[in-house]
């Protein structure tokens, strides 16, 4: 025993063991360290759900983002009228999802001032059109009014906050524009959309392009804030879809909302009763239409 003490001493005080042992202990630690490291980096395939920002103030989100150890960065800015300004509108990765430690999240936010822009002119147009156009420019068709023209459905003239609106002037993006159209001389009338089913945004759309106008929006107990809305759909209204479904230009039709799929009847919407055979899934909600 003693023999073997002897020779491990003299092992250990020999040059060439002492830098293999040395290279060997800085080869573990390095190893051992970058497990580490990595450990808490990965969190070990650990994930966590993204919060839900929407509706906050910007300088609100940071300490929110710190809180769940993510990293917030605002990313886009757009004005929505009916929208707090500075509010966040928009998130990526959305509410929900399942990230790792310091992820970023992107953010768009309400401009705290409208974006101006130039009065298209949709004079002479369709109002299919004219709405497409206006849509291509950030606007939206407002109230539609009629006088008796020859001209079914041509936009007469074009209309913001109650006064004429000359092509080129300028207006903030996101204004709703109310169009004059042409009725026709011999009591021409539209058809009725079935709107059983549909989104607010779907539901708009279809009632606009029906030359008809939006009345009404009613949400029912189910409906608790903006963000449920959005999800909501046509439970009813009125007038009621019937057959045969004339009715006069102009006519506003109300609309209720709900989530609760068993009050939604089951419907069959044929697209033939739509103004002109056609239709457009896109539609902007605006924020001030839920009422209590």
């Amino acid at each position: 025993m003693e023999r073997l003490k002897t020779l491990l001493r003299k092992m250990l005080l020999n040059t060439y063991v002492k830098t293999l042992l040395t290279g060997i202990a800085v080869a573990v630690g390095l190893v051992l360290g970058t497990a580490i490291f990595l450990h808490i980096q990965t969190q070990h395939g650990r994930s966590f759900p993204v919060p839900d920002l929407r509706g906050l103030q910007a300088d609100e989100v940071a300490g929110i983002a710190s809180q769940h150890h993510l990293r917030a960065e605002i990313t886009d800015s757009s004005y929505i009228m009916n929208r707090a300004p500075g509010v966040v509108i928009e998130q990526n990765p959305e509410p929900g999802t399942h990230v790792k430690n310091n992820r970023r999240v992107f953010l768009a936010i309400n401009a705290r001032s409208p974006m101006m822009i130039h009065m298209p002119n949709v004079m002479g147009y369709t109002l299919r059109q004219a709405k497409a156009i206006l849509e291509q420019d950030g606007l939206e068709v407002g109230t539609l009014r009629f006088k008796p023209d020859l001209g079914v459905y041509n936009v007469l003239g074009q209309e913001l906050d109650g006064a004429n609106v000359e092509a080129g002037q300028e207006i903030p993006k996101g204004s709703k524009i109310t169009l004059v159209l042409g009725r026709g001389m011999y009591g021409e009338q539209t058809n009725l959309p079935q709107l059983i089913g549909l989104k607010l945004g779907d539901a708009r759309n279809l009632i606009i392009e029906a030359a008809l106008n939006v009345g009404k929006i009613q949400f029912d107990e189910t409906i608790k804030d903006y963000k449920d809305s959005l999800s909501a759909r046509v439970y009813d209204q009125y007038p009621a879809y019937s057959e045969p479904n004339d009715i006069a230009f102009g006519t506003k039709v109300n609309i209720w909302l709900t989530l609760n799929q068993s009050r939604i009847r089951s419907t069959q919407h044929d697209s033939a009763h739509i103004y002109r055979g056609e239709t457009t899934s896109s539609g902007h909600i605006d924020e001030d239409e839920i009422l209590d």
